[in-house]
């Protein structure tokens, strides 16, 4: 990819301040992207981005917050993201979680799928005028976790039986069906929308709040990718021409991939999208 193969482009990438979408974020500002960090912590976001100009001197950057645990901070932030860029050409959705045990956000709601799909779902549905104006891309970091995930419609909310994997599997299974029932309804506008599988990565969004969630991370990142593997979907489908042209597929290792047989299920990808138009007030 040539050093100005994103110039004049402008991109929104959450979670940006580590990780993927931090590995992310660097490349495509590197491409000549103006790239929106949108974090919950002003303080990291800041720092990643003296890491990006340390690489990029000339990188055009900016921050804005994000809390995606709270729908009215997801929608200020979309208020400041749609005055700052009438245009957006490209939205990652990359922030998640995984926790350990449940929590429930300021709305009430479960915090591992408020945070993993109803703030994506809210911010992306209020950002769909700039991605029209621009004929942009959606894409969602979801995970082949998704397979041994299923929707629990009777208790989305895992009053019963929570358990972090239960949670992240929901959550990530949330995220296919929403980007194919996005996929529907924005096609007439040219606004194209995908979900990748990052492969198993060492990130930051297993907690480490007490000694055996850090002893069950410093396990689990035995058996790891390297950040930098994990965003290379993410900066492919952002900068590439199968970005531009695919719609509502799945994505690992820059090649299309069928998910699960469930994750295809229009009728649960039309009942979750009511659902989260009902609890998050967001309409297109």
């Amino acid at each position: 990819m040539s050093a100005d193969a994103m110039k004049g482009k402008v991109v929104v990438i959450t979670g940006a301040n580590s990780g993927i979408g931090k590995v992310a974020a660097t490349a495509l500002a590197g491409m000549g992207a103006r790239v929106i960090l949108a974090c919950r912590r002003r303080q990291a976001a800041e720092a990643a981005m003296q890491d990006i100009r340390r690489a990029y001197p000339q990188a055009d950057l900016a921050f804005v917050p994000l809390d995606l645990a709270s729908l009215d901070a997801v929608r200020e932030c979309a208020r400041q993201l749609r005055d700052m860029c009438p245009r957006l050409d490209v939205l990652v959705n990359n922030a998640g979680i995984a926790n350990m045990t449940r929590e429930t956000t300021v709305d009430g709601f479960e915090k591992t799928f408020a945070t993993n799909h109803l703030g994506p779902f809210l911010l992306t549905v209020a950002l769909v005028p700039s991605l029209k104006a621009a004929r942009g891309r959606v894409i969602n970091v979801a995970s082949d976790a998704h397979r041994i995930g299923r929707m629990h419609w009777q208790d989305l909310q895992l009053h019963r039986g929570y358990w972090v994997l239960k949670a992240y599997a929901q959550s990530k299974l949330c995220n296919i069906l929403f980007t194919r029932a996005l996929a529907k309804r924005v096609a007439g506008d040219n606004i194209k929308v995908n979900c990748l599988h990052p492969g198993a990565v060492s990130t930051s969004i297993w907690p480490e709040k007490h000694w055996w969630e850090r002893a069950f991370s410093r396990v689990l990142r035995l058996f790891l990718i390297s950040a930098e593997e994990g965003a290379r979907t993410t900066i492919y489908l952002a900068s590439g021409e199968t970005g531009g042209k695919a719609t509502g597929k799945y994505f690992y290792r820059c090649q299309e991939k069928q998910p699960a047989k469930h994750a295809l299920d229009d009728k649960a990808a039309e009942q979750l999208w009511r659902l989260s138009e009902e609890l998050t007030g967001a309409h297109l």
